[in-house]
């Protein structure tokens, strides 16, 4: 075989396969540390920030598997669930954290899983639920969690009495001091659209609530006020002795209109203050201010 046949050969059977291989040994995950946690967590970490949670997921098994007494087991506990309620399976990562509630309640995990289940409910959209356990709970951070549900739920003044609870020396957040800034200003009083209502009302029952977005019932009470309006005309030209009663029954309806407008504009700053609320908890989010260690 001619010598360039055998080199071409040789490169191909040897070392174009070395090559390949050491390309694919170069992507892989790589650390440098000998100790086998220390490398199955990193692994598994790795994948986790970087959002390959199914492999993730494997790789905190493989260390609950091998290493089912470790002191680290609640932390790969909590990273677990966390990477179950990133890939949206609360289920599992309710789970997860009731076990480690469970099972580790004398160590350093405590709070952070009880926390962190309190948030998974929330994060959920199981207010209730998320209320129920929180007021189980007795540590201050707990109040924000019900803070944050009442809120969600449109109850304002039990959110309210939880501010003016909580105790901000005890445990420092910034949700606190902005929510009282923002509920006791005025800035969610709408003055245009309020007296607009009241005026509005005052020409033509109903109308007003159109304006502060209660829309089926300022259609019905305008109706009604046009109903008894042609009732007391046509008594009025037809049945003069009915007229006094017809347009009785108008003036009362029409003065109970304006104060069904009194409260539908109070109704309505009361939804323009949630919904101020709201925005504020999305800038200040409740896994932020409940102090949170990163679980991966």
């Amino acid at each position: 075989m001619p010598i360039r046949r055998l080199h071409s050969a040789l490169f191909r059977s040897i070392v174009l396969p070395g090559m390949i291989c050491s390309a694919l040994w170069a992507q892989e995950v790589q650390f440098q540390n000998d100790d086998l946690k220390a490398n199955i967590l990193q692994v598994a970490d790795h994948y986790a920030e970087s959002g390959d949670f199914k492999n993730a997921i494997l790789q905190y098994y493989e260390f609950l598997y091998r290493f089912p007494d470790d002191s680290l087991v609640p932390a790969v506990k909590i990273r677990l669930a966390s990477v179950y309620q990133e890939s949206g399976n609360f289920k599992l990562a309710e789970q997860h954290l009731q076990e480690a509630i469970e099972k580790y309640p004398q160590t350093k995990y405590n709070l952070e899983v009880r926390l962190r289940l309190a948030l998974l409910y929330y994060q959920w959209q199981k207010y209730d639920q998320a209320l129920e356990y929180a007021r189980r709970q007795p540590e201050e951070p707990f109040r924000l969690v019900e803070i944050y549900c009442n809120v969600r739920k449109g109850d304002i003044s039990e959110a309210d009495t939880l501010v003016a609870r909580f105790n901000t020396r005890g445990y420092s957040t910034e949700i606190i001091p902005e929510y009282k800034n923002l509920r006791f200003s005025r800035a969610h009083l709408d003055w245009p659209r309020r007296y607009g209502a009241y005026a509005l009302s005052a020409l033509w029952p109903g109308t007003g609530r159109i304006l502060v977005e209660e829309y089926k019932e300022g259609i019905l009470t305008s109706i009604g006020f046009y109903g008894l309006l042609k009732v007391a005309i046509y008594a009025l030209k037809n049945q003069p002795s009915l007229y006094y009663y017809s347009a009785t029954g108008t003036l009362i309806y029409y003065g109970l209109s304006m104060y069904a407008t009194h409260d539908a504009v109070q109704r309505y700053q009361e939804r323009i203050m949630c919904r101020n609320l709201l925005r504020l908890m999305d800038v200040y989010r409740l896994s932020d201010q409940l102090r949170l260690f990163k679980p991966y």
